[in-house]
């Protein structure tokens, strides 16, 4: 976009602010609503930019307000998909990132943006293009090491920032599906679930994120599984990590069944069905204590068990609790 020179005059610094926050709103009102007008959306953000850009960018609060203009520009492009949007998408990202970088972290507003920021520009060029694993491994590392700096941020927010950023990072390396890799996700869904668990009971967005950190260490998991020989002296300590971790995570899932919270079904049926077959497999005595007990509404509710998604796991596995009641 081309440059604009820069406002002097103070009364008109703070009328343009003001018409661009007025833009800024309007184009997240038309972002968020019934049938969203992205494109719409976008020209409110592109004209708070060039409004913003003219505002003095060595006072920080300026500073902030356009780099909050690229990000949105940045979210907007991605959405719209094609590659030539994505790639001014990359350039609003780093534009907004460059300005973050200058500012203080023991201001809380200015590192949690900049977090965000390096979230959001990685999540959006990996879930495009495979190859940009690295450079989104690089951009979550920074915004761990922000965090690590962070002062101005009260501590359990820090706490859950740090571990949704370890949980992405290990999302992306669990998806290389290589052994480096898988040990790298492991290490960072560990950090994950050491962050969260002991709010993960009390509050749904944290215990979302221990739910998916256990889902990739099954993943993890699944995969030494299938690579080990028969009579391999670690098989069994996998078999137990597996089963406690599946045991931990629905335990939680029906925790919040209980409290009406229906929004981790899909996880569950991946825990479900992953733990009736590492127990078919390993340790087949225990298949049908394991089934039985997550089909139990008395433990989570009955619009849980009834499910599609865990029917669906339940009739695969049917057969073993019939057989198991004959005997």
């Amino acid at each position: 976009m081309t440059s604009t020179s820069e406002l002097l005059n103070p009364a008109e610094i703070a009328a343009a602010d003001a018409e661009a926050s007025m833009h800024m709103k309007e184009g997240i009102r038309l972002w968020q609503e019934s049938g969203a007008n992205v494109e719409e959306a976008l020209r409110c953000f592109e004209q708070a930019l060039e409004l913003r850009r003219r505002l003095p960018t060595a006072v920080a609060a300026y500073a902030y307000g356009l780099a909050a203009c690229w990000l949105n520009r940045a979210d907007a492009l991605m959405h719209l998909g094609d590659a030539a949007h994505r790639d001014l998408a990359r350039q609003a990202y780093d534009e907004a990132l460059a300005l973050l970088r200058t500012l203080p972290l023991d201001d809380g507003r200015f590192s949690k943006r900049l977090v965000i920021a390096l979230q959001n520009r990685a999540l959006a060029l990996v879930a495009h293009d495979a190859s940009a694993a690295a450079d989104a491994t690089h951009a979550f590392t920074e915004a761990i090491a922000v965090l690590n700096e962070a002062s101005g941020l009260e501590i359990h927010e820090r706490d859950y920032l740090s571990a949704v950023v370890w949980l992405n990072l290990a999302n992306v390396r669990v998806a290389e599906a290589t052994t480096a890799s898988d040990i790298a996700a492991r290490d960072a869904a560990l950090r994950t679930i050491a962050l969260v668990t002991q709010r993960e009971w009390e509050e749904a967005s944290v215990a979302e994120a221990g739910l998916k950190a256990r889902h990739v260490l099954c993943q993890t998991i699944a995969r030494r599984l299938s690579s080990r020989a028969p009579g391999d002296a670690t098989m069994l300590e996998d078999v137990h990590e597996a089963t406690d971790l599946v045991d931990e995570g629905l335990g939680l899932v029906r925790h919040w069944e209980q409290r009406g919270l229906t929004q981790f079904r899909l996880l569950a049926s991946d825990l479900f069905r992953f733990g009736a077959r590492v127990y078919g497999r390993y340790q087949p005595h225990f298949l049908s204590e394991f089934v039985r007990e997550n089909i139990d509404s008395r433990h989570s509710s009955r619009d849980y068990v009834e499910s599609s998604e865990i029917a669906g796991v339940t009739a695969e596995f049917a057969p073993f609790l019939y057989a198991s009641s004959a005997d």
